[in-house]
């Protein structure tokens, strides 16, 4: 049974006040209290927003633009969370159904599972391809360099994946390190869910992705719309860490 104190979620938003409301809603409507919310240096009406909102006690605001990874490791440090289960949400995410309790009764039953995640849809009920396979290193050379599309991906099935997008990941507490980190700081945006799944896999644990539940996204892809921007850097920055850390044991595959 779904203990929502079993669940610590973790929201960072950076300029988010186009979507960042329809997410509060989301959880206010399926009562989780349990949010943690970072904003990131946000410079537009984010902040005023959170400041109203019902998680305003549950809200690290800064005044730095910090990565992905370390901004939610320092909501779990900043408020001291230790539970069993740690969601990220991207606040870009909207749902309308309660996900998060299928997914719990899911990781639950099964306790090699370290990783889960629902089907994640656009607004108009399309399915983002967000379960995917490890690339090789020519498919992430091509994509970068702006040659392999994000739409000729193919979704994987359903039940063990090899990793998938960040946006809605529910999370074993065992990933969490002696430091209180649960993503590796070293990946400032990118490769953080990449890492953390196959971590997963070398941990013998399995990536889960669930079609019996499902999330709405407004899913940007910065870094695949412009291959000269800041963003895409940022991408192959992080693959080439990604491919160092793990030996280049993904890209030789």
């Amino acid at each position: 049974m779904l203990h929502k104190t079993n669940i610590s979620i973790l929201v960072v938003t950076h300029n988010h006040a186009s979507y960042i409301e329809r997410l509060l809603n989301s959880l206010e409507l399926f009562d989780y209290h349990n949010v943690y919310i970072c904003d990131a240096a946000s410079s537009d009406e984010t902040v005023k927003i959170l400041e109203s909102s019902i998680f305003s006690k549950n809200t690290l605001f800064k005044n730095k633009l910090e990565g992905f990874s370390k901004n939610n490791n320092d909501l779990i440090r900043h408020f001291n969370l230790e539970t069993s289960y740690y969601l990220l949400l991207n606040p870009d995410v909207y749902f309308d159904e309660d996900f998060m309790k299928i997914l719990f009764d899911e990781i639950e039953s099964d306790k090699t599972i370290g990783i889960i995640t629902p089907l994640v849809k656009y607004p108009n009920g399309i399915i983002q391809t967000t379960w995917k396979r490890f690339p090789n290193f020519l498919q992430v050379i091509l994509k970068r360099i702006g040659l392999r599309k994000t739409s000729v991906e193919k979704q994987q099935e359903s039940g063990i994946i090899d990793w998938c997008l960040g946006a809605c990941l529910l999370i074993r507490s065992s990933f969490v390190k002696e430091d209180h980190s649960l993503l590796d700081e070293r990946y400032r945006l990118y490769c953080e869910d990449v890492d953390i799944c196959f971590e997963a896999k070398v941990k013998d644990l399995k990536v889960i992705g669930c079609d019996k539940t499902q999330v709405y996204h407004h899913l940007k892809e910065l870094s695949s719309k412009n291959i000269f921007s800041k963003y895409n850097w940022w991408n192959i920055i992080s693959i080439m860490k990604f491919a160092a850390k793990w030996n280049f044991k993904f890209l030789l595959k």
